[in-house]
């Protein structure tokens, strides 16, 4: 569970080599619902349903320290290895939970992330979460990108490379996380506070692409 959520400047810009999403919205790319249907909010366990052909784990195991479990069969806090991490693997593989079988990281559904961005040779995890019921509006349904051991790694270039790549798409919030805090990427405060407050927000100049933010989110 997150400890605190604040905003966060946006990092600046820095490409990667192939590494964008260009025009497909990642409602598409990750067979998302709708995000102006009524499902929106429900949508966990059924957000993904896609995983890039040819690609697998390795010897990557970063999902088995992250994410928290708690389930009869497993209990185990985030950010804390498996005990059942071999170190390279599952060590009850054929009856690992069910959400060991169905979650999947980014990188494993999106063919645009390259190979030299699976978590374990960055040092972080990229997935589709959410809040549920969100405390704030940029926690309906978001991307976060959550440091295996180490926040620094937010300002290595693969890493930069890979938020603004989801940053210039746009279709949702980024959030970067460590041990439970979470800080938002994106959008930048002035779009943000313009999609929070867009009567109110001392950033005017935002609040037309703060409306059309809000519709593609499903907000209006």
């Amino acid at each position: 569970m997150d400890k605190a959520t604040r905003a966060h400047p946006h990092l600046s810009s820095l490409s990667t080599d192939g590494g964008h999403l260009h025009s497909a919205s990642l409602f598409t790319v990750l067979n998302l619902v709708d995000p102006r249907g009524s499902n929106m909010a429900s949508a966990s366990g059924k957000l993904l349903e896609r995983l890039v052909d040819g690609r697998d784990c390795g010897e990557c195991v970063a999902c088995c320290k992250i994410l928290e479990i708690d389930k009869p069969e497993l209990k185990k806090p985030a950010d804390v290895l498996c005990p059942h991490c071999t170190g390279s693997g599952c060590g009850i593989y054929a009856e690992r939970p069910l959400i060991c079988r169905t979650w999947y990281c980014l990188w494993r559904r999106i063919d645009a992330m390259p190979d030299y961005l699976r978590p374990d040779k960055i040092g972080v995890v990229f997935s589709v979460d959410q809040h549920s019921p969100p405390r704030i509006v940029f926690e309906r349904i978001y991307i976060v990108a959550r440091a295996i051991s180490d926040p620094a790694v937010f300002e290595t270039a693969p890493v930069r490379a890979a938020l603004n790549m989801f940053a210039e798409e746009g279709s949702l919030p980024v959030w970067i996380s460590f041990q439970g805090t979470k800080s938002l990427h994106y959008p930048a405060l002035p779009l943000a506070s313009a999609i929070v407050s867009p009567s109110q927000t001392p950033w005017q100049s935002h609040v037309i692409e703060a409306f059309a933010w809000r519709r593609r989110y499903g907000l209006d």
